[in-house]
């Protein structure tokens, strides 16, 4: 894949993730924090599915073009295979499923701003556990301890990062208000201190929980260091530093001096509650770029593999490759596995710069699908028997298919190639 189509659909995974949290932490702000929202924030609660859905589509697309290699414009005839036979189809399934029953759910209950929540509320947490089995935590299977911690992490940070988004509002509520009451804003003080009491639960879990991800994805400081995963990482850590700062400055400076100056809240919104909300508002701006950066994490390869270093953000090429090799060594048997490339055939002639390919896999018991390496670079990775090969340039080419993994990772000694012409 091209560096511009990774960070495209790292674009879309960071606004998509942002979405989902957004979505949850409404739910978990208004069962654990506030249950009376303003109407603005009902809007939001309808538009965030309806958004997602969207959202899902681009993925869709995305993953589409990068399993079979097809241009975007040829994409719409391969998505009952991709839909149908993939892991990510699967999962895309369930998560288009409850969104539409978390719309139909704020649809239904919005009238009455009450009941019916706790409904959405798991089917929230499904959502976000549809986000983790499509991600790296799901490399290790379906049902794994690394699915269950990343899950957790998605819980805990929705809660808070997206609970802040509708503490903003909240607060924000108040201060619009031309007849501010000191019932009203005794509420606020109330809502902001029962939402830090949440934020510092969400807090410890997020960092149990981003220890051992960074333990199990990472695993050496080397790695932290030098390969893009383990730098974009790095960057995410420092902004969530920045995001626990503000935070303790709101929990353990001015919430507490808050409740000293409550019989001066009646004359209007407090300068210390004004200061709250502005710390609010840069640390939703902190938690949107820190989401951005977990979306560009999950398309780069986890550090702790050995071929990690070798990486660069435009392609998956490897550690072998660098060296010159043509495979890995040593390479994990075939068990089974083989894969046989029935186009091109040896010696074809193509015109342009795309180039058809057709194969038959046979997965074994490790087999999911196959990269395909163009001159030892690799071009793309394929779950259906079919696809194209974009950005050829003339000459002669080696075509070389190897058989992966369901980890994308782990390719086995299970390979075929020929060599074709590009005029």
């Amino acid at each position: 894949m091209s560096e511009s189509h990774i960070l495209l659909h790292a674009l879309v995974r960071g606004v998509d993730l942002t979405g989902m949290v957004l979505l949850m932490g409404g739910l978990a702000f208004r069962k654990l924090v506030e249950s009376s929202l303003s109407h603005r924030t009902l809007v939001i609660e309808l538009f965030l599915p309806l958004f997602l859905l969207l959202i899902g589509l681009a993925d869709l697309l995305l993953r589409s073009h990068m399993i079979s290699g097809q241009p975007l414009a040829s994409l719409w005839p391969m998505l009952p295979a991709v839909l149908a036979k993939t892991h990510f189809g699967t999962v895309w399934i369930v998560r288009t499923l409850l969104l539409i029953v978390i719309f139909a759910t704020c649809v239904m209950t919005r009238e009455r701003n009450s009941g019916g929540k706790w409904f959405e509320f798991p089917a929230g947490g499904g959502l976000l556990l549809t986000a983790s089995l499509s991600g790296h935590a799901a490399d290790a299977g379906v049902f794994s301890l690394a699915v269950l911690i990343d899950w957790l992490h998605l819980l805990a940070a929705s809660a808070w990062i997206g609970g802040l988004f509708f503490l903003a509002l909240t607060l924000r509520r108040h201060f619009v208000s031309r007849q501010p009451k000191l019932a009203t804003q005794s509420g606020s003080i109330d809502t902001a201190k029962n939402f830090s009491r949440l934020a510092s639960i969400c807090v410890v879990l997020i960092l149990a929980t981003g220890s051992y991800q960074t333990w199990d994805k990472v695993g050496s400081l080397p790695a932290l260091v030098h390969t893009p995963y383990g730098q974009t990482l790095t960057a995410k850590l420092i902004l969530v530093l920045l995001l626990l700062g503000l935070g303790a400055i709101n929990r353990y400076r001015f919430l507490p001096r808050l409740s000293k100056t409550i019989l001066d809240l009646a004359l209007g919104p407090s300068a210390l509650l004004k200061k709250v909300l502005t710390n609010v508002k840069f640390e939703i701006a902190l938690g949107f770029v820190i989401l951005l950066c977990a979306g560009l994490i999950v398309q780069l390869p986890p550090a702790r593999s050995e071929r990690s270093s070798a990486f660069k953000v435009s392609t998956h090429g490897t550690r072998h490759v660098q060296k010159g090799e043509t495979h890995p060594s040593p390479v994990p048997p075939a068990e089974g596995a083989s894969v046989k490339i029935l186009a091109p055939k040896q010696g074809q002639t193509f015109k342009g710069d795309q180039v058809a390919i057709q194969f038959k896999l046979v997965k074994g018991k490790r087999g999911h699908h196959v990269h395909a390496y163009v001159d030892n670079e690799l071009m793309g990775m394929f779950e259906t028997e079919r696809g194209t090969l974009n950005g050829i340039k003339p000459g002669i080419h080696v075509l070389r298919l190897r058989v992966v993994a369901d980890d994308h990772q782990t390719e086995m000694d299970a390979s075929d190639e020929v060599k074709f012409l590009v005029k």
